[in-house]
């Protein structure tokens, strides 16, 4: 029972708006419309485009406007750019959970997870020179009764330059580079490794690109609103290896340590699309844990498997298989298996419906399957 008392522990939500399941349009690095080159944070112009004109639906719009226009309207508030070098936004997610579907302590609970205001600045040729700040509530993990921990915070803050084409280097507060950043907010893989809503670190990331292949390594020295003593620093990197235009595979290795605890982990990782709009993900991998003073490692596994199928324009179907060993050196593990529906009505909304059924496997004890439901809300402008 201990370890399926993790699975909703880790509540938690990051600011996406393009997800890595997008593969299936054929835009293999996230690089093509984030500025973060690993994805994440705010949309480009052109990402902008592409959400309004290709992926989301156009249910508010008339039908003699153009996608062009659509395009065009993009922006901040549904607007035209009012500025060369000037992109703000603001960005909210809300979850609604029901736990123990079917049982006597079954609970409904609303959770504001997030709510971010982000401004990004960009100068020169291709905006060849940026810098992205991100700041926002931030609501404490689940179970956290301390009163210590800020209600607001900065998610974000780095400056970045494409060298060139194929060069990249940024410098500040950002999400670790690591895995497959999925939107799902209690996925083991964002979970158990540690990089979720409020993991940022700061430190430097180097980014290089071409077809081929893509890259990325970051040197990091710890989140600064965290004690320095439990402050992880360290490095991590990512290799992926384009197979075809809707096809990559990749590792991550991440080594990281605080005067308390040290840290190490890999993953596998690969993404796959086919039709148009349609894809499949996975990931798999170890995390490794020893604190300094006893230096008794507890070691992790995962596996994460998700398929992402285009219904229409808009519309889509999931299908989540997880799997988490908590402690390899016990029995215990969990299985949680669940369909999912997302819709995006237009650029700027997301809904998304998804039904977990979670079962633990034990030799000590034993314990029945439980189904949960999470409806969310997601709003950018």
């Amino acid at each position: 029972m201990k370890t399926l008392k993790i699975l909703f522990f880790f509540l938690i939500s990051f600011s996406l708006k393009a997800y890595p399941n997008y593969i299936g349009y054929g835009y293999t690095s996230c690089l093509t419309c984030h500025y973060n080159p690993h994805g994440n944070g705010p949309l480009t112009d052109y990402g902008r485009a592409v959400s309004a004109t290709v992926i989301a639906d156009r249910s508010i719009w008339n039908s003699d406007v153009s996608e062009d226009e659509i395009g065009e309207r993009s922006g901040f508030m549904y607007q035209k750019a009012f500025t060369s070098w000037l992109r703000p936004s603001v960005n909210y997610r809300g979850l609604a959970l029901r736990t123990n579907l079917g049982e006597k302590n079954s609970e409904t609970e609303v959770i504001h997870m997030m709510a971010n205001v982000n401004v990004v600045a960009k100068f020169g040729k291709n905006d060849k020179y940026y810098a992205s700040g991100t700041f926002g509530y931030a609501p404490k993990p689940r179970g956290d009764k301390s009163n210590d921990e800020p209600t607001y915070r900065s998610r974000e803050a780095y400056i970045g330059m494409r060298v060139n084409e194929n060069w990249g280097l940024y410098a500040g507060l950002m999400d670790k580079v690591f895995g497959i950043r999925v939107p799902d907010h209690i996925a083991f893989s964002r979970a158990i490794t540690g990089l979720t809503m409020n993991d940022q670190s700061q430190g430097v990331v180097v980014h290089y690109t071409r077809a081929e292949f893509e890259v990325g390594a970051q040197y990091f020295v710890g989140n600064p609103t965290q004690d320095q003593e439990v402050r992880q620093s360290g490095f991590t990197s990512q290799f992926e290896y384009t197979l075809g235009p809707k096809s990559r595979v990749g590792a991550s290795l991440l080594m990281s340590e605080s005067e308390y605890l040290k840290n190490s982990m890999y993953a596998l990782h690969g993404r796959w699309g086919f039709d148009k709009g349609s894809s499949i993900m996975a990931e798999v991998g170890q995390v490794t844990k020893t604190p300094v003073v006893t230096a008794q490692d507890l070691t992790s596994r995962y596996a994460f498997f998700q398929n992402h199928v285009l219904l229409r324009r808009g519309t889509f179907y999931l299908t989540s298989v997880e799997f988490l060993w908590a402690n390899i050196e016990k029995t215990d593990k969990v299985l949680r298996i669940g369909p999912g529906f997302q819709y995006l009505p237009f650029q700027g909304l997301e809904l998304r419906f998804d039904l977990y059924n979670s079962r633990v496997f034990s030799d000590s004890n034993y314990s029945k399957d439980t189904w949960s439901f999470a409806g969310q809300l997601h709003l950018w402008l």
